[in-house]
């Protein structure tokens, strides 16, 4: 039978409509197989996640337990010198330990509140020092933040900077001071300054242990590296976190 004039035959208008239907399913089919792949990746990111924040845990834990056991034999040991580097290890192993720590409670994976860090990195090399007389410590850290991978080295940087000027002969009027500021440039900039004796003339520093750790910790981070001579201390570190 002939349909009419401006109507399409019946089996033609059926064959559409299976049509119509069978791009609809597979349309349904694609969308429910693309969010499932979706939520197969998030339970793989929050697996890789919690994996990772096991991992920070347990070297947090794991530095901890080595410093419990450095302290153990701090008081054993007599010598003054082998004393001293006894406890400069240790001092470096607490600088980590803080890092981790920090991590693991902010839960930020990877990611460093560098001025946070460095604060509490300043302060605990004051309060380890012994010394007589304990200089004011100041900390002037801008927000910003920074891979673990660059904020260990530098960390340990400010340790050795802070630890040092420490070291030097002070008046009673005696300041240590941390600046870590943002440049225009977009660069960080750190900067320990002291009121100290500062270097003594022919300093050597390819043959003091701190000195040369900075100087490698400065190359490690691409670092520029100014150490300013004269009255006091002063040692400027600039580089673009990463």
């Amino acid at each position: 039978m002939t349909a009419p004039l401006g109507m399409a035959p019946a089996d033609t208008v059926a064959t559409e409509s299976l049509s119509n239907t069978a791009t609809s399913a597979d349309g349904v089919s694609a969308l429910e197989e693309m969010t499932s792949r979706c939520r197969s990746l998030e339970l793989a990111l929050e697996e890789k996640d919690a994996a990772l924040r096991e991992m920070q845990h347990r070297a947090k834990n794991s530095l901890q337990l080595v410093i419990s056991l450095l302290r153990l034999q701090h008081h054993r040991i007599a010598d003054p010198i082998a004393k001293a580097a006894y406890d400069q290890t240790m001092h470096r192993v607490e600088v980590l330990a803080i890092l981790y720590r920090q991590v693991h409670e902010a839960r930020a994976n990877i990611s460093v509140q560098l001025s946070r860090y460095i604060r509490e990195v300043a302060e605990t090399a004051v309060a380890n020092a012994e010394i007589p007389h304990v200089p004011a410590l100041t900390v002037e850290a801008q927000p910003m933040e920074t891979s673990l991978y660059t904020a260990m080295p530098l960390g340990l940087v400010v340790n050795e900077l802070v630890s040092q000027a420490l070291r030097a002969a002070y008046p009673a009027d005696a300041w240590v001071r941390v600046r870590l500021e943002r440049l225009p440039t977009g660069e960080a900039r750190l900067t320990v300054a002291s009121n100290g004796r500062g270097l003594p003339a022919g300093f050597d520093a390819d043959a003091d242990a701190a000195a040369m750790l900075v100087e490698a910790l400065a190359t490690q981070l691409g670092a520029d590296l100014d150490v300013a001579k004269g009255a006091g201390q002063s040692t400027r570190l600039t580089l673009r976190l990463a």
